[in-house]
């Protein structure tokens, strides 16, 4: 039987997740971003998969750098280009 504990400590880590790719969605959209490893942490914890607490970490900070890497602001608009 799974414990209260691990219930909520699955769905803190679900929120974690999806809060990062709601972030990192647009840079996602632009093929800036893989999603590959996002969606393979939701479904492992879909069908049950337990990940190890380093391919957490390792996914969490993978999601970090690249939030910061996609709201990093761009250069001025020098005129060059169009929409």
């Amino acid at each position: 039987m799974v414990s209260e504990a691990t219930i909520e400590a699955g769905v803190i880590l679900a929120e974690q997740i999806v809060s990062a790719i709601i972030k990192i969605a647009p840079a996602v959209q632009k093929g800036a971003v893989s999603i590959e490893p996002y969606v393979m942490a939701i479904a492992g914890m879909i069908t049950g998969g337990n990940a190890t607490q380093e391919q957490v970490d390792a996914l969490l900070a993978q999601l970090e750098t690249d939030s910061a890497d996609f709201q990093t602001p761009l250069p001025p608009d020098d005129g060059t280009t169009t929409t």
